[in-house]
This record gives structure tokens, sequence and C-alpha cells, in this order.
């Protein structure tokens, strides 16, 4: 696990594991927006996390804004905007794009990033559309 993903995780697991105000409380140091129901922090490796919280106050998901560790050199962007392009003039659909994180060996990695990233009711709706297609199965 990379440093910048172990960084932002950190914040991402703190904060799932409290309520907005404890989690706002331990951490006023790094936060840079108090909203109502929105949390905004810099991480030590500088990325901007946006932590977002039920009415209840507790922990709903997030979102990361940052330019990827790979894509900090500016060879790195232009090929990584060049697959983007590629992808779009394509129209890439999302058993092809499955396939291609398969291939380059990051479905895991990209099932989990977006399952901590996705709307808690989303994840949710997916788990129980699992099972049942699990049941009808048997």
């Amino acid at each position: 696990m990379t440093k910048l993903f172990r960084d932002v995780a950190y914040y991402i697991v703190q904060a799932s594991n409290s309520t907005q105000r404890e989690f706002e409380l331990d951490f006023a140091d790094v936060i840079e927006v108090y909203d109502v129901n929105e949390t905004t922090i810099t991480t030590e490796c500088g990325r901007t996390v946006i932590i977002n919280w039920t009415e209840d106050g507790y922990f709903n998901s997030y979102f990361v804004i940052y330019e990827t560790a790979l894509m900090e050199s500016s060879i790195n962007r232009t090929y990584v905007n060049d697959i983007i392009n590629k992808l779009r003039a394509i129209d890439v659909d999302g058993e092809t794009m499955q396939f291609i994180l398969q291939k380059v060996g990051m479905e895991d990695q990209m099932t989990r990033q977006l399952m901590f990233s996705a709307h808690r009711g989303y994840v949710e709706a997916l788990w129980e559309e699992i099972v049942e297609l699990e049941k009808s199965r048997d």
C-alpha cells in the first residue's frame, strides 16, 4: 500500500469509526472547511478529502480530490490523458473497462476504491442484489 493511500485511508477509517463531532474535534488541525454534513480536510500528503456525513452525524461517504502520484510527472500526465482520450474515442463500455482493469491487475484495488467512495445506500443496494442473485442460483 502506498504512502499516499495509507495517508488518505487513515482519515477515512477514523471518520467511519467516529461521529462528525468527534472527528472534527480530533482533527481540527487538518480541517479546512466545516459544513453541516461535510468536512473538508487536507492530509499530510497534501490530498484534499471531503467527508460526507448523514443527518445524524455518522460517516456516509468520501471523495478525494487529487492528481495521482503517478500523474505528478508531466510525461505520465500526458500518457494518462492520452489513454483517457482513447477510451472516450471508442466509447468504452463497462465490460471492456473491467477487462482492462483485469489485464493490468487492478480489478481488486479498483473495487475497493469504488466501494469506499460510493454512497453507502448504493453499496447496500448492490450487496442486496448480489445476495438475491446468489439465492436465485441455488
